[in-house]
């Protein structure tokens, strides 16, 4: 990439680090083999996986057998929903209504099975509505699955709490992790939840792995008797991708901060994030052309989404201002990369209330610690061209 150019998309990808690349290419070289080969070097290989694994577990004071290998979140997900529709035949499934596509496929999949989806509803912020815990999180529930940070407008879920309402019930939990891990190292077993998935790519990893983490019980019934026990448990079938694996264990190593749960509240102690935030967040904030999407107080710390007016206090559309800041060397979006590149207006937006006028007018801006202020001054700047313009 042009060293000129300015990326702030990381919550589409982040680009690979050089240490990453280097760890990659040398496992490439080294430890080439079949882990599931019974000669010296496929033993060599499947030693150096389970080292890995467990350096890897030490992250987040997790147990070896807790990390499952994956080739990232959606086929985590997918993982988890499968399973589940398998041990029950039918059931009800709690997902929030403004899950990721990933999510949103593998519950349609199980409406075609006869489950019943229900869709707990956010407020205008993004935000589920706990005071309806009791109807989205019952004993007929078989699974809840709910995204923990909005790729799109950024907010976050109260997953302590779903979690522990979860945990009373025996109902398995499973958060979508994808956006966490680029602020922040959280640990394991003070999560409140039984499964969760993430992606390498999404915090200066490799494209094509990721982790399942899990518990005890989620682990049981996760397990499938066809599968070899040297493929990831049981859990998950097909050649371990080793130069991957130690291509995400040295993005976990590059990660800054930590994430810390303190009476249900989470902390984040990245401080080049922190000084970051504040910088653009109170300049956008304070101008009367930009409207704030999803929640002020409870969102990503690396991700700020929102609406642009022009002079006449008009929407100005997504696309026009992406594509501005492009023809300026600086990379932004308008929300999920999975979605972004259709038509159809985005749905979490819709569950938000936006008007019509605005469904199409949603800015997201996610950085890390690679950026720099002059970086996010530049691009400011331009969005006041951008109020001018159009």
């Amino acid at each position: 990439m042009d060293n000129n150019f300015i990326y702030l998309d990381h919550a589409a990808t982040s680009p690979i680090s050089n240490d990453v690349i280097e760890e990659i290419n040398l496992t490439y070289k080294n430890y080439w083999g079949n882990v599931s080969s019974t000669y010296k070097f496929g033993v060599n290989c499947a030693s150096h996986l389970e080292k890995l694994r467990s350096k890897i577990a030490q992250k987040f004071n997790a147990d070896c057998e807790d990390v499952i290998f994956t080739s990232g979140s959606s086929e985590s997900i997918s993982i988890v929903f499968d399973n589940v529709s398998y041990k029950y035949q039918k059931g009800n499934l709690t997902i929030s209504s403004v899950e990721h596509q990933a999510s949103i496929i593998e519950s349609n999949k199980l409406k075609k099975r006869g489950w019943n989806v229900l869709e707990w509803e956010v407020d205008k912020d993004g935000k589920i509505n706990l005071k309806l815990i009791d109807k989205y999180i019952n004993k007929s529930i078989k699974l809840v699955s709910i995204i923990w940070g909005q790729s799109e407008i950024g907010t976050l879920q109260p997953i302590q709490e779903i979690g522990k309402r979860c945990f009373e019930l025996g109902i398995y939990f499973h958060v979508d992790g994808t956006q966490i891990l680029s602020n922040g190292i959280f640990n394991w077993k003070e999560l409140n939840c039984d499964l969760l998935s993430f992606s390498a790519h999404k915090f200066g990893g490799p494209k094509g792995i990721g982790i399942l983490l899990t518990k005890n019980n989620s682990r049981e019934f996760l397990r499938n008797s066809d599968i070899s026990m040297s493929h990831e448990y049981s859990i998950r079938q097909g050649t371990q991708a080793l130069p991957l694996i130690s291509g995400i264990y040295q993005a976990l190593n590059n990660i800054n901060g930590k994430i810390f749960f303190r009476n249900n509240k989470i902390e984040f102690t990245n401080e080049k994030i922190k000084i970051l935030n504040k910088f653009i967040f109170d300049k956008l904030i304070s101008n009367n052309h930009i409207q704030i999407t999803g929640s002020i107080n409870q969102r990503l710390p690396n991700h700020i989404s929102f609406i642009v007016f022009n002079n006449k206090f008009i929407p100005i559309e997504a696309y026009k201002i992406i594509n501005f800041m492009s023809d300026n060397e600086i990379a932004i979006s308008s929300g999920s990369a999975c979605s972004s590149s259709t038509n159809k207006p985005s749905s979490v937006l819709i569950r938000l209330g936006l008007d019509k006028d605005k469904i199409y007018s949603n800015i997201r801006l996610s950085f890390n610690s690679s950026n720099k202020i002059q970086e996010l001054d530049k691009f400011y700047n331009l969005l006041i061209e951008c109020i001018d313009i159009f």
